[in-house]
């Protein structure tokens, strides 16, 4: 029986955050099980990534995915690098 939550688990794509080729299976769950924040504009062109994110999703794992304003790219890097750092110590 065709599971609908995997069913484009092995589409393909580049990734802009990664510089390489990802499979949607990671997208759909990099964030602690929810998908990344770009999914929808990433994979738009290739299937209706909205309709089914629309369909898998819970409406509060919606709006925690997709309705929160980015963070500042500086908190970010700050974030990444103090988490780089407690790793060397």
């Amino acid at each position: 029986m065709l599971d609908v939550k995997t069913v484009f688990d092995e589409l393909e794509i580049r990734c802009p955050r990664l510089g390489g080729t990802v499979p949607f299976d990671y997208c759909r769950k990099v964030a602690n099980g929810l998908p990344c924040t770009k999914a929808l504009l990433c994979w738009e062109m290739m299937f209706p990534v909205r309709e089914y994110m629309a369909k898998v999703l819970t409406e509060e794992e919606w709006r925690t995915v997709f309705e929160q304003p980015p963070k500042p790219r500086l908190e970010v890097i700050l974030e990444a690098a103090e988490k780089a750092a407690g790793r060397r110590e």
